[in-house]
């Protein structure tokens, strides 16, 4: 039998024979069949596995590996790169979203885990023994309300501006962005800050210009300020 069985597939991709089964249901990779009825599959369904496992370990849906599975197996790389491209754009929004969340959602445990210790009452809960849901002093929580189908180009807008920046430091209160006055669209730049504060209430932007120089100061509470470093440092 020429090609490969399907247990020889499974040792070659690191697919389970199950998933393999799954794949061809999906119709993601049609594998021919021997003159015995078995499975039979060829260097390019191979190709295409080892494809599926790479898209699968960038956090792919199925159905956005099925899109990509006939490009990979066409004549030309520019259209398989080109829609791969934009559905990584836009893992790393999703992704930058989940870990500005996380990075919050730690500093409120930790917060929260310091009030569980500071005071037990001598009877019920009160508001000092930080089981209740008092309001939070330290500002708005850390989340962001951009919608899905908005963050792969707002991520893009926040890639090109950092990408341009003279200078990027952390600050006491957060970071500070440093841009070169002659060559910084300011009116853009300040839409961008307001567009971004709609979203992420927990941030403020702060923009001074100067005579060669544009600053745009990003703060926020103790506990935004670590997703304010991850979000506003990395181009």
């Amino acid at each position: 039998m020429d090609g490969f069985s399907i247990s020889q597939a499974a040792e070659r991709t690191g697919f389970t024979p199950s998933a393999l089964r799954f794949y061809e249901r999906e119709g993601l990779v049609r594998p021919g069949r021997s003159a015995g009825g078995y499975r039979c599959y060829t260097e390019g369904d191979v190709a295409a596995l080892g494809f599926i496992a790479r898209a699968k370990s960038l956090g792919l849906a199925l159905d956005q590996v099925a899109q990509l599975v006939p490009l990979f197996r066409g004549e030309r790389c520019a259209p398989v790169q080109d829609r791969l491209r934009d559905l990584v754009d836009g893992k790393i929004g999703e992704t930058r979203a989940r870990v500005a969340e996380l990075i919050g959602l730690g500093s409120e445990l930790r917060r929260a885990a310091d009030g569980l210790r500071a005071h037990t009452p001598d009877g019920p809960c009160d508001d000092a023994c930080g089981c209740g849901g008092a309001p939070d002093a330290d500002g708005p929580p850390v989340v962001c309300t951009l919608g899905a189908d908005e963050l792969p180009g707002r991520v893009a807008d926040w890639r090109a501006t950092l990408a341009a920046a003279a200078a990027r430091q952390e600050t006491p209160g957060g970071v500070r962005l440093r841009f070169d006055r002659a060559t910084t669209d300011i009116a853009a730049l300040a839409g961008l800050a307001a567009a971004e504060n709609d979203c992420c209430r927990w941030a403020t932007f702060t923009i001074t210009i100067g005579p060669d120089d544009v600053t745009m100061d990003v703060t926020g509470s103790p506990a935004a300020r670590p997703s304010i470093v991850s979000l506003y440092t990395r181009s």
